[in-house]
């Protein structure tokens, strides 16, 4: 890829489909920016953390403590492209939404949800998925 060039590609997953925006090389930082657009279809909070599938002890619990949140949909921006942080601009564009919230945790559950979003967490862990699909992806497809 030239130093001025932008690429952009589209990548379906095994939890979402995305676009993906690698910006032209900034000489000053030496680095690259990294937008992601997309959906992925569910996304599992318990314990203030955040999974693309549930573990086998909440299948096993009936997902009780758990909040699924369906149709999440994306839009991350790494202004550095090391893969590490998200750039949060607007709260009610950039990051992750769901369109669904099932809530299976009550009152605790409101309070993770909300605890992660305002955080950052939400955005941070799901980029850290986003981020392992495509990649695993991209290696499958070879």
């Amino acid at each position: 890829m030239k130093d001025e060039e932008l690429a952009i590609f589209n990548v379906s997953g095994n939890y979402g489909n995305y676009q993906i925006k690698v910006g032209p090389l900034d000489e000053k930082t030496n680095s690259r920016s990294v937008e992601i657009n997309g959906k992925v279809h569910h996304l599992f909070i318990n314990n203030n953390h955040v999974e693309p599938l549930p573990s086998h002890d909440e299948v096993k619990n009936n997902l009780r403590g758990t909040v699924i949140m369906n149709e999440v949909s994306l839009h991350l921006f790494d202004k550095d492209g090391e893969g590490e942080s998200v750039v949060i601009e607007k709260e009610d564009t950039d990051g992750a939404h769901a369109r669904q919230h099932i809530n299976l945790a009550g009152e605790a559950g409101e309070k993770m949800l909300h605890e992660c979003e305002k955080t950052g967490q939400l955005a941070k862990e799901t980029y850290q998925i986003v981020q392992n699909d495509i990649l695993k992806s991209i290696v499958n497809r070879k």
